[in-house]
């Protein structure tokens, strides 16, 4: 189990990295390279979503403590990012007005995804 434990751990690491960093960029940019980081980015959005999901019944399952609590929070905030995502980019992207529309899209899953950083990195000390 332990060596499962470290192979799910840096999966979910790795791939929340990716997603996050290049949402935050692509934040910051105004969607500018959206298109092309799509696939990528949902690709690694969902192996951090079904990463997480193990690692939650790995170490988690059984137990709703305040901790998991602030987990759950996170886990909810990471999820709505990926439907903002895959809802409003994807549709960004078809439309005319991409700019605007994707750019606003990444805004609101870079917010989610702070969201979800932050419940991960204080869960532990509550």
């Amino acid at each position: 189990m332990q060596i499962l434990l470290i192979i799910t751990i840096a999966v979910h690491v790795l791939s929340s990295i990716f997603w996050a960093g290049s949402t935050f960029v692509l934040a910051r940019n105004g969607g500018k390279g959206g298109a092309a980081l799509f696939r990528p980015q949902i690709g690694a959005a969902s192996v951090s979503v079904l990463s997480g999901s193990l690692l939650w019944y790995l170490l988690h399952r059984g137990s709703f403590q305040r901790s998991e609590m602030i987990l759950a929070t996170g886990a909810a905030a990471a999820i709505l990012a990926l439907l903002v995502q895959v809802i409003m980019i994807r549709a960004a992207m078809r439309s005319e007005e991409a700019s605007p529309r994707a750019a606003t899209g990444y805004r609101v899953s870079a917010a989610l995804l702070v969201v979800t950083i932050i419940c991960m990195a204080v869960a532990r000390y509550v």
